[in-house]
């Protein structure tokens, strides 16, 4: 996948986007609202980088056109975390994960990048539905799925790196293109 909007351009993550990367990856406050470790060292994150680079296929950066540097990134999953939801079953889905750094927040890219992604997964490759996880916590994300049109479908208590719990909020997303094989139905657990 390879889309450019007015001043981004959402591509495969290379090699030379980690010096961006690391400095957002490695960010406390990022890693909280991510839910993921923070990495302690340059070291930890390359570790990290290198890993994502190998087995995450789609592996996305976000880039500002302008200036060339990697502001955030995005991981497009083929198996939906909530795929066991039974009125979903037969239905094709992805999961989205994204992350924006800190300094570059609040400027409209999140919502620019998965805009493109978003009518690029339902015009392009045709699925059904589209999920996306958020931390209740994490204000800015519930406002950036709800102005997309993510709908809450689930919740799950979950373990936070470094101890905690949180709550998390399954949204969804269908594609207003697809056929109507959805019921509107989908379980609280």
């Amino acid at each position: 996948m390879y889309l450019e909007t007015r001043r981004l351009t959402v591509r495969h993550m290379r090699d030379g986007d980690f010096p961006d990367w690391r400095e957002y990856a490695m960010d406390p406050e990022s890693c909280r609202m991510r839910g993921t470790q923070c990495y302690e060292t340059p070291e930890e994150a390359r570790m990290a980088f290198d890993w994502l680079m190998a087995h995450e296929k789609r592996f996305y950066a976000i880039v500002l056109r302008d200036a060339g540097r990697c502001v955030g990134h995005l991981i497009i999953y083929n198996y939906p975390p909530i795929s066991d939801e039974p009125e979903l079953r037969g239905l094709t889905g992805r999961a989205l994960s994204f992350c924006v750094s800190k300094k570059y927040q609040r400027r409209g890219i999140a919502t620019e990048a998965l805009s493109a992604v978003i009518e690029y997964l339902f015009n392009a490759r045709g699925v059904d539905y589209i999920s996306s996880d958020y931390y209740d916590f994490n204000l800015p994300s519930r406002r950036l799925h709800e102005k997309l049109g993510f709908t809450p479908v689930s919740r799950a208590v979950e373990t936070l790196p470094g101890g905690g719990t949180a709550d998390t909020v399954k949204t969804v997303l269908f594609n207003p293109f697809a056929p109507p094989a959805y019921t509107g139905k989908v379980s609280e657990k």
